[in-house]
């Protein structure tokens, strides 16, 4: 034991405070193992190799040829097709971003040729399956090296090679939320994991799936201030090519098949089938691959911020995963302790994927550094709300906004409680012994004490969830791992020596814990905590409907009973809630568990049928 205790100290002491940050989560919920695994993969498109054929490109092709009517020729043109094949190895050989350019455009345009003209509709040969290897694979490269040479031009177009010289490619945006100049780049979507996603989202189809990144930039306040500095999403890509300079002098392409020529991105979500001449085709789709790009963001530590929850303020907030759409309900996913708004990736998937939530919803997050000051925090949100839907209230022509749902995991359920319940006098009478105008204090640090401890909720919830809350404590906040946690919280020098001299100018009018120090999330838990009883019984507003969600799935642990292993069954549940849902998971798997969702779903579909918001105060 001494040595290895003489080892642990040997550590820096940054190192000293993530090895028991890991120890004490690993203890506290059961997930520390998650911290140490790869959490996210993001690999590009491979090339369409000679041998390949995939499951999807043969729907796509099926798709094709039901829908297509009568044939142009019985059968492919043999020479077409090794010319596109030969065109296609060319490329794959490129030397230079500009070079896969023009190389990769002439095999789209001749596997595209091959497609249009000597496709065989009867039979469905290994060439039919190749033309469209070769014709996606190509658009994908396209894509990525056009980018990197400033050949593709998001606002312009993409500029190529044909055999009569250099040719300017239109850009189209097709039903899209976000603004044309919100196109910044563009990412072919190959394979990708991220552990909080169970499900992937497709569909076969024409199209290149791509992501689209939206780079923060300053078109608006509004924009830079809610949303993330690159928000990706989803986009299907189709190339409809200028062909008419690979045909002969004799071959004129159709009057319509001129007037697609273009680089079209489609909306997913919004648009199922494309147009082509006459005929309609199913549209490729990859909903889920932006929340698998969301995942790949490395600006988050999560021992930092719990340990330092003052590092970088400019992370925590109120964020729009899309632009404010008039006719959609928001849904306010707030994070848990030692968690960010990844943890709600699944729960975000599943209901953009299900075609009435879809419609009826768009997504915000909050975020906020979950080793510091719970009020401070829910303070925060309590502002950035009311700042963004005032920014938003001038398009809300069908209210809404006065719909809001707002959904809490562990301690985000605390910080969403504090969004629909009224203060009173209540929270202050607990950590202070006299009136707040009697406090020694200057205007600022006056206006902070009056935000975090005097509130009324929020006018724009109507539905509230909390899942697995503690809202009577966890066990594990008294135990010692609870009281390692608490500790390793540093709050900066400045806001060390702000408290200490509020404290100082006012003797014997704050509460013991208060006095000690500014207190932790982990203090919050403790069964005991004064504070945390006074939350329980913080009056919920009239108009606000409420539903738990406990977990059961750590029931094994037989010193607590009933529970998800960190939060008993006893603490999950409310008098306050309508309904309470039991699900067997932990209490770090049940936002990602299917029966989880599924109930949320009911609850949102629920919502939806409340057609006028109850009238407010």
């Amino acid at each position: 034991m001494n040595y290895l205790m003489l080892g642990l100290w040997s550590l820096t002491r940054w190192k000293r405070h993530s090895l028991l940050v890991l120890i004490t989560f690993g203890l506290f919920s059961g997930s520390a193992c998650q911290l140490c695994k790869k959490k996210h993969i993001w690999v590009p498109p491979s090339p369409a190799s000679e041998a390949y054929r995939s499951c999807e490109l043969n729907n796509v092709s099926q798709v094709f040829f039901s829908n297509a009517g009568s044939p142009v020729s019985a059968n492919p043109s043999s020479e077409l097709f090794n010319c596109m094949e030969e065109s296609y190895q060319v490329a794959c050989n490129s030397k230079s971003p500009p070079q896969a350019v023009d190389t990769y455009y002439a095999s789209l345009v001749r596997s595209w040729i091959f497609i249009c003209r000597y496709r065989n509709y009867l039979h469905l040969d290994d060439q039919n399956y190749r033309a469209w290897d070769i014709y996606h694979s190509s658009l994908a490269e396209i894509i990525s090296n056009g980018q990197k040479s400033g050949r593709l031009n998001l606002q312009k177009g993409l500029l190529v090679q044909t055999p009569i010289g250099m040719e300017w490619v239109p850009i189209r945006f097709n039903e899209f939320a976000w603004p044309v100049d919100s196109f910044n780049e563009l990412i072919p979507v190959g394979f990708y994991y991220d552990k909080n996603l169970r499900h992937q989202y497709t569909e076969c189809g024409l199209g290149c799936p791509v992501v689209a990144v939206r780079k923060n930039r300053c078109h608006s306040s509004l924009a830079n201030t809610y949303f993330l500095k690159q928000t990706p999403f989803a986009a299907t890509a189709i190339l409809f090519p200028n062909i008419q300079p690979w045909l002969g002098a004799t071959q004129k392409i159709q009057p319509e098949e001129s007037s697609e020529v273009g680089l079209v991105l489609y909306d997913p979500l919004k648009v199922l089938s494309v147009r082509y001449g006459t005929t309609s085709y199913r549209l490729a789709a990859d909903i889920t691959a932006p929340l698998g790009i969301l995942g790949q963001q490395t600006n988050w530590n999560p021992v930092e911020e719990y340990t330092r929850p003052e590092t970088d303020p400019s992370l925590a907030g109120l964020r729009m995963l899309e632009p404010y759409q008039p006719g959609k309900i928001p849904i306010l996913f707030v994070h848990g302790l030692f968690s960010d708004p990844q943890t709600y990736l699944e729960m975000a998937n599943q209901i953009r994927a299900q075609a009435d939530l879809k419609e009826k919803y768009q997504i915000w997050v909050y975020r906020y550094p979950t080793g510091g000051n719970f009020f401070l925090s829910a303070a925060q949100l309590r502002n950035q709300l009311a700042a963004l839907v005032a920014e938003c209230s001038v398009q809300d022509k069908d209210n809404c906004l006065q719909r809001m749902v707002i959904i809490g995991h562990s301690l985000g359920g605390l910080v969403a409680k504090l969004q629909v319940t009224t203060s009173g006098t209540a929270l202050w009478n607990s950590v202070a012994r006299a009136p707040l105008d009697q406090v020694i204090a200057n205007p600022e640090e006056r206006q902070r004490l009056a935000e975090q401890f005097f509130f009324e909720p929020s006018p724009y919830i109507k539905t509230a969830v909390f899942i697995a809350t503690p809202n009577k404590g966890s066990p594990w906040a008294k135990r010692p791992v609870g009281k390692v946690a608490s500790k390793i919280v540093k709050y900066s020098p400045q806001q060390t020596k702000r408290h200490r001299a509020l404290i100082q100018r006012n003797p014997g009018i704050f509460s013991s814990p208060m006095q000690r120090r500014s207190p932790t999330n982990i203090d919050l838990m403790h069964p005991d905590n004064e504070l945390l009883h006074t939350i329980q019984n913080l009056p919920l507003a009239p108009w606000v409907q409420s539903y738990a969600i406990a977990g059961t799935g750590g029931s094994f642990c037989s010193r607590m009973g009933p529970s998800d292993g960190v939060i008993t069954i006893h603490s999950a549940t409310t008098p306050a809630a309508c309904k309470t849902f039991y699900v067997d998971a932990i209490h770090t798997d049940i936002l990602r568990h299917d029966e989880t969702i599924s109930i949320v779903s009911q609850i949102l579909r629920f919502n939806v049928t409340q057609a006028q918001p109850v009238s407010l105060p």
